[in-house]
């Protein structure tokens, strides 16, 4: 018997899950579906949101509704950031929730929540999304650089490293581009 196919509402759900207790902020949400819509769209249902170049990268007006929709209910909990943004996390008594996401999409949930809860900024994350998918840059209105989008990845991989959260050094230096 194979495996039923997630909902755009379970995979939802499992992101801001992943985020644990600090939550995610409106714009880490966004990214962090996009990711997830782009290296997971085999296992993800024909409805999942589509995203659209605006003006600070992928942008599905979709997400914002659904996770309204989720935190009037008992499911999601919507709470002020330090800077009176709004943040999602799941509300206390469904922290044993399952998801019904496959292994591998469960896994790589948690790996892209993680990387995007990492970055250092707002800014960072936009950059970082254009140096991996730099159609989104259609209708950006940041400046954009690939120089300083992998100095902040260097500097993101090294912070990584020291935490023991991700490969070698020697395994992160072979992956830089050759310097002329």
């Amino acid at each position: 018997m194979g495996e039923q196919m997630a909902s755009k509402e379970n995979v939802l759900i499992a992101i801001v899950a992943a985020a644990g207790e600090a939550g995610l902020d409106r714009a880490q949400l966004q990214k962090s579906v996009f990711l997830v819509g782009k290296e997971f769209d085999r296992e993800l249902p024909s409805d999942f949101y589509q995203f659209q170049p605006y003006l600070y990268g992928p942008f599905a007006q979709g997400v914002y509704a659904d996770i309204e929709r989720l935190s009037d209910g008992p499911m999601i909990e919507t709470f002020p950031g330090d800077d009176g943004r709004p943040f999602y996390r799941l509300a206390e008594n469904n922290t044993d929730l399952h998801y019904s996401l496959s292994n591998t999409l469960e896994s790589g949930v948690k790996n892209i929540v993680g990387w995007v809860s990492r970055m250092s900024s707002f800014y960072e994350l936009v950059r970082a999304i254009y140096f991996l998918y730099p159609e989104q840059r259609e209708n950006s209105v940041l400046q954009y650089s690939e120089k300083l989008a992998q100095e902040e990845s260097l500097v993101r991989s090294f912070r990584d490293i020291a935490a023991g959260r991700t490969r070698s050094v020697d395994k992160l230096i072979a992956e830089l581009p050759e310097q002329d």
